[in-house]
């Protein structure tokens, strides 16, 4: 029999008797998985298994409330702490550091990455109360407290692949041309199953294959991986509560490709790429790990339209855009494309935030960026272009219109003035970008009324706004 602690009331404000909310609940790992040298967490008094990852170190829970966090550090080349920040910083977490300790209250769950100069990041995962791992014929578990060997997974129809908190599957998942595929638990998917064991290549993490009315929610999935997360194809797929660590180029978070009614929320994704990208390509000249599993390699082409992205935190490192619409886009239309109440913590090197590079034959149209918060930025802010470059095949271009950057904060830094730019650019007169709006953008604290306040450089451009 299992025993329970009876917690007592908590008063209201109102003097009515209040519930106390459950005791935070840690996600705990198998010993062979190599812990923080830096970071000791403890949440509710709780002491949390911090695991070390080579881009950022990571640690996670349950909570359904309100719960103090207090962060140990083991300084690595620094006496003291330094600088830190608990970002998204629209939290607005209020912190004490004392004698190399963080404390901090969390309202409620949410994911937050610490900085500490000097440091490796750590990302604290405070997640909702885990729903029970499903049952049924079809419905594939993960156990907890287990490293599972498991390579390639290939999921047929109606199938669930359910990787339970504290669970570690080593490899990928397939689906191909199936119907209702589930991917979920708050357990972790480590693609560097096939660089140790494998063939000693990266791969692809998770590759739906025009596969219809599909969901992946809340797992945490570890890098060295290629493009992490792939809806080739795809129609009417959810992905929420996704987490992603990886730094290797081509690192891609979520690649959305010929795919239509997507919806993507409450995600937290760290690439060394793209966050997300939206394309539209061939991929049958290098089809790699799908050939096993499909009997007919068909393309990643067609209309990319009705994609919604909200509600989600984005850090991208080497390249690559935050927020990507290109650079392949072999199709006739790429349309109604929504980015919604989005925090870029940061876009290094030579990433852009707002991106959209149309290289092939595409008429990418009703494109909006709406409540968009970035807290750090360098080489290119907004990348809005149609080209043509290595990565593209069509022998023609295609156009950019109706475009809306709309209700944005950006900050500044010593880095960005004389540094940053942003483009607006057709390839020539007959492929232009056309009907581009910027709307209560705000940059390093100032209203944007005009080119000059962006350092934005145009070319083959028109109806370009500044409201």
């Amino acid at each position: 029999m299992t025993s329970r602690t009876c917690e007592p009331p908590v008063p209201s404000l109102s003097g009515t008797v209040a519930k106390a909310s459950p005791a935070p609940k840690p996600h705990l790992y198998p010993s062979s998985l190599r812990r923080s040298a830096v970071f000791r967490v403890r949440v509710g008094g709780i002491p949390l298994d911090v695991l070390h990852h080579e881009a950022a170190h990571h640690a996670s829970f349950e909570c359904g409330g309100p719960v103090e966090v207090e962060i140990e550090i083991e300084m690595t080349g620094s006496p003291q702490p330094g600088t830190f920040f608990i970002r998204p910083l629209v939290l607005g977490i209020e912190t004490t550091l004392s004698e190399r300790r963080l404390h901090f209250t969390l309202p409620e769950p949410r994911n937050l990455q610490i900085e500490v100069a000097g440091q490796p990041l750590l990302y604290l995962y405070a997640r909702p109360f885990a729903p029970a791992t499903p049952t049924g014929p079809d419905v594939r578990v993960f156990e907890t407290g287990r490293v599972h060997e498991a390579g390639l997974i290939h999921l047929r129809e109606g199938e669930t692949c359910w990787i339970e908190p504290g669970a570690v599957v080593r490899g990928s998942i397939r689906a191909y041309h199936v119907d209702g595929v589930r991917i979920g638990g708050y357990g972790i998917l480590d693609g560097g199953y096939w660089v140790e064991r494998g063939d000693g290549e990266r791969r692809k993490g998770i590759v739906l294959d025009h596969c219809t009315n599909a969901r992946v929610d809340d797992i945490l999935m570890l890098g060295p991986c290629q493009w992490m997360l792939v809806l080739g194809a795809c129609t009417d797929v959810s992905v929420h509560g996704l987490r992603q660590i990886a730094s290797e180029m081509s690192s891609d978070g979520i690649d959305i490709v010929g795919s239509r009614k997507i919806r993507i929320s409450g995600c937290c994704l760290h690439n060394g790429d793209d966050n997300i990208a939206v394309k539209s390509l061939s991929n049958t000249s290098r089809p790699d790990e799908r050939l096993p599993l499909s009997p007919a390699i068909k393309p990643w082409t067609g209309t990319v339209e009705d994609v919604v992205v909200s509600d989600s935190v984005f850090y991208n490192i080497n390249g690559g855009s935050a927020m990507e619409i290109g650079y392949e886009t072999t199709t006739e239309v790429i349309r109604d494309i929504h980015f919604r109440n989005i925090d870029v913590l940061a876009v290094h090197e030579f990433g852009s935030v707002f991106g959209i590079h149309n290289g092939d034959r595409a008429c990418v149209e009703n494109v909006t960026w709406d409540t968009i918060r970035i807290e750090h930025h360098f080489d290119t802010l907004i990348d809005i272009r149609t080209l043509k470059s290595r990565w593209n095949t069509d022998p023609v271009r295609g156009h950019v219109r109706n475009v809306a950057i709309r209700n944005v904060r950006a900050l500044k830094s010593q880095h960005n003035d004389g540094y940053t730019v942003s483009i607006i650019c057709g390839h020539d007169a007959a492929h232009p970008v056309t009907g581009v709006v910027f709307e209560n953008f705000e940059l390093g604290g100032r209203h944007v009324a005009n080119a000059d306040d962006l350092d934005l450089v145009t070319r083959h451009a028109h109806d370009i706004v500044f409201r």
